[in-house]
């Protein structure tokens, strides 16, 4: 070979390594670790796209907004009338109007300096929906403690994600108990929340015989007797595991929500509606 030589010449004895044979076999140890690539020509390091964080830093951008809210809130004092005062949001209408519609119709009534008026909602609410409407995330915490004023507000500004995931938030965090369930039903036929509403028929439908004892449905509207039956006859299917995936009249909201998120169709309605849209753009 000549005067090239690679690795280390400091080879074993044949005496040595057949001392060290099991069986006839010699075992060999290979302590192999990856060496960083951070250097790497073939791994170069690229940024995320930066429209995401350009977008969300415009909240509350005044100087490049184009239409501005006056949120009124009401403050308690010592004396025996409330005063009320107002705090002023900056938004943008290219940004809204897909991300939260109605504020988007809003900023067609918006003058030359003049604020759009904005009422009974409250204004850690406002700010958060808002925030989430640039794409910014709402805590855990405040998805859960909050849950029914986000959804209320995210409800009537049009931002059905927003919507969708408070929803979810209140019921993984809200068990439900003969205390609460009409209380929760009515909100969420009211609200659309089918998530919700399937949460409370399921827990009636589970607690059947007590629930006719203990709950007065004198102030639930008829129509809700079909969810109910829906929830006992898809609470029989899945304890026999004899359920059809296909069958769409008993199917889990979650499962209807996201065949329609994965054909690009609205998710936020109510179960009939949901339905009613997947059979429509059914190809069969």
């Amino acid at each position: 070979f000549g005067s090239t030589r690679w690795g280390a010449a400091n080879f074993a004895k044949r005496s040595e390594i057949m001392k060290s044979l099991v069986k006839g076999a010699l075992i060999i140890e290979v302590r192999i670790k990856q060496a960083p690539n951070t250097c790497s020509p073939l791994n170069p390091f690229v940024p995320e796209n930066p429209l995401p964080r350009i977008i969300q830093n415009k909240f509350m951008d005044e100087e490049s907004s184009d239409v501005v809210f006056e949120v009124s809130n009401e403050t308690v004092t010592s004396s025996p009338k409330s005063t009320k005062t107002s705090t002023l949001f900056y938004a943008h209408c290219l940004i809204l109007q897909d991300c939260a519609p109605t504020l988007g119709e809003l900023c067609k009534l918006r003058g030359d300096n003049t604020p759009v008026p904005i009422s009974d909602v409250k204004l850690d609410i406002f700010r958060q929906v808002l925030y989430y409407a640039y794409g910014g995330k709402l805590s855990d915490e405040d998805l859960k403690t909050k849950g029914k004023d986000i959804i209320d507000a995210a409800d009537r500004f049009g931002i059905a994600a927003l919507k969708l995931e408070a929803e979810a938030a209140l019921v993984t965090s809200t068990p439900i108990t003969f205390d609460n369930a009409m209380e929760n039903l009515l909100y969420a036929d009211a609200k659309n929340c089918a998530l919700l509403k399937e949460a409370v028929m399921d827990f009636l439908a589970e607690n059947l015989d007590e629930s006719r004892k203990k709950l007065s449905f004198e102030n639930a509207p008829g129509y809700l007797m079909t969810d109910l039956m829906t929830a006992i006859v898809r609470g029989k299917k899945e304890s026999t595991a004899t359920s059809d995936a296909t069958d769409l009249s008993t199917a889990r909201v979650s499962t209807l929500r996201r065949m329609l998120h994965e054909e690009g169709l609205d998710v936020d309605g109510s179960r009939e509606t949901m339905i009613a849209l997947l059979e429509e753009n059914s190809p069969n």
